[in-house]
């Protein structure tokens, strides 16, 4: 249904809209700010439902040179806690630098962050505050541009590692996410 969605937003005629970051080359240039939302149903604990899923949002900022970009990323990844009630919890914060390589004349992406995770609760076991890591990986992206300064992007599957506690007993949580964000450039 998304996919539709975004087919119908695209214009008919590649050239209509074309993303003020692209030079004359096809390539990306300049500044630019993205929002997101992800979320993933699946995780790899052996000892939580198969549907112990999370979410979150996100942003990023960062700069192009060439279809080659380096941003800063400020994550909240939330979880779903699946012991006797289904509540949510305020899982951790990750705050990343990444790098990232647009190709297609920017329709398709892929990157990488990495950064701390900070604990943002209290467990049985540690405090909120932990510091561990976590690794953000978007092998291919997809990106639509219904109008010249905003592009629509679509990374179906990304894999994460959030790890905000790595002492006593680790508490690290790997996903699979899908992630849906909006971009401007500057």
């Amino acid at each position: 249904m998304l996919l539709l969605v975004l087919a119908l937003l695209s214009p008919k005629d590649a050239s209509a809209e074309r993303y003020i970051a692209l030079d004359e080359n096809g390539d990306l240039q300049g500044g630019f700010v993205q929002l997101e939302g992800h979320l993933s149903a699946l995780s790899d604990a052996t000892d939580r439902a198969l549907l112990a899923g999370t979410f979150g949002v996100a942003a990023r900022a960062g700069w192009r040179w060439s279809d080659w970009g380096a941003f800063f990323q400020l994550e909240h990844n939330m979880w779903l806690s699946t012991e006797l009630t289904q509540e949510v919890v305020q899982g951790a914060v990750n705050i990343g630098i990444g790098a990232e390589y647009t190709f297609a004349e920017g329709f398709c992406r892929t990157s990488l962050s990495v950064g701390p995770s900070i604990l943002a609760f209290d467990t049985v076991l540690d405090d909120a505050g932990a510091i561990g890591f976590f690794l953000d990986a978007r092998l291919l992206g997809l990106r639509w541009t219904p109008h010249e300064r905003i592009v629509l992007g679509l990374d179906p599957i990304a894999f994460a590692i959030v790890a905000p506690v790595l002492d006593g007993i680790p508490l690290v949580n790997v996903e699979y996410k899908t992630v849906l964000y909006v971009e401007t450039a500057f």
